[in-house]
């Protein structure tokens, strides 16, 4: 197997795995909820607290990429995803929001250490196909969330299901250390660690519009997605009426389109613009979510089914398209920290707009009218990366 396929097979696999880490307390949260003696909508705040935590990882993560290796980052980020799900089982609430804080940050550094190693192994013309390929670990992890959650939480309950995640998240850390001789050789031990680095690579972004225009479409749709990936389930159990193992596992389903979605996206950036793809897919966003408008408890299976499934086809195929874009058009040697930075612009999408989606629901705006709100601004970036002259 080639060097590229084995990096991008391994890169897919711990972005699997960090996904899951993300996603599993949304999902079991009309599960936790009543335990905890909390409103399932707050589960939006559980995602900005683990977006907070995000930002200021994917700042910093360029100079442990260069001193440690893109491969030796991906496990440790693992390791700390386990031990924020770990401290959400014991207890209280309390410690399920501080749970968010090594959660997002774990599952979030995994991006820019694989767009790292990546950039370094994939030649550029297979990029687009091969980072998108990569990022089908983005819905197997949502899937998985999804899937494994409610099952461990029916056969352990829902403390023991993180407690079993957390264990799957360390084997898969131990798993890929023989790799890390051939993906790690590029390490620099006397890279620059700290605040300087960090400057250094903001200044980056700031002087090359193209990057400045992705980073702000960044916000926008990665806030989208994790609007769509924390209260799907929450809506199917509180608006629709299902139960959470059947919501659990049409999301799982829905999600899966991803997989084939991302990639045949891919396959399209390497004959077509990135930003004039990227743009359909934020206009199918916004109209992805005004679908999920109408839905009642009289919808049938496949009405929902099909509105999640264009959701998840939009709102959560675009990422590898993303990306690719981002480490062809960042200096050399800089992807991952480039990305980083750029990752660390979406969270503030991800930190804004969950919340305020959960608050919209729960202070009178209700499902519907939320979801056609939400999806409004994705319309706009369309528009907007249509226009953009870069």
């Amino acid at each position: 197997m080639s060097l590229a396929l084995t990096a991008t097979l391994a890169m897919l696999v711990q972005q699997a795995f960090a996904t899951f880490t993300r996603g599993l307390v949304p999902v079991l949260a009309p599960a936790m909820g009543p335990d905890l003696g909390v409103d399932p909508s707050l589960a939006g705040l559980y995602a900005a607290l683990a977006a907070t935590a995000a930002l200021v990882g994917t700042l910093g993560v360029g100079g442990f990429l260069n001193r440690y290796g893109a491969l030796r980052v991906s496990q440790v980020a693992l390791a700390i995803a386990a031990i924020g799900l770990a401290m959400a089982a014991p207890a209280g609430v309390a410690l399920v929001a501080l749970g968010a804080i090594p959660v997002g940050l774990g599952s979030t550094i995994s991006t820019p250490a694989s767009s790292h190693l990546l950039a370094r192994v994939v030649p550029p013309r297979q990029q687009p196909l091969l980072f998108s390929i990569k990022q089908t670990g983005v819905p197997v992890g949502v899937a998985m969330s999804g899937l494994l959650g409610p099952g461990f939480a029916a056969l352990f309950g829902w403390r023991g299901a993180l407690v079993v995640s957390a264990l799957l998240c360390l084997v898969l850390c131990l798993a890929l250390e023989p790799l890390r001789g051939r993906f790690d050789s590029d390490r620099d031990p006397h890279a620059r660690i700290g605040l300087a680095g960090v400057l250094d690579t903001m200044a980056t972004v700031q002087r090359l519009p193209a990057i400045r225009v992705l980073a702000m479409a960044f916000v926008v749709l990665v806030g989208l997605q994790f609007v769509f990936q924390t209260f799907l389930v929450v809506f199917l159990v509180e608006r629709i009426g299902w139960t959470l193992r059947a919501a659990g596992a049409l999301f799982s389903l829905a999600t899966l389109v991803a997989i084939p979605a991302r990639i045949l996206w891919g396959a399209a950036g390497t004959r077509f613009p990135a930003r004039l793809l990227l743009a359909i897919i934020a206009i199918g966003t916004c109209a992805s979510f005004a679908a999920l408008s109408p839905l009642t408890p009289d919808s049938s299976w496949w009405t929902v089914l099909a509105v999640a499934v264009a959701g998840s086809a939009t709102a959560m195929s675009w990422h590898g398209l993303m990306l690719a874009e981002l480490a062809r058009l960042s200096p050399p040697g800089k992807a991952g920290a480039v990305t980083g930075a750029v990752l660390a612009f979406a969270q503030l999408g991800q930190i804004a707009l969950p919340p305020l989606f959960g608050a919209m629901v729960a202070f009178g705006l209700g499902w519907g009218v939320s979801w056609v709100l939400l999806g409004l601004p994705a319309a706009a970036v369309g528009v907007w990366l249509l226009r953009a002259k870069v």
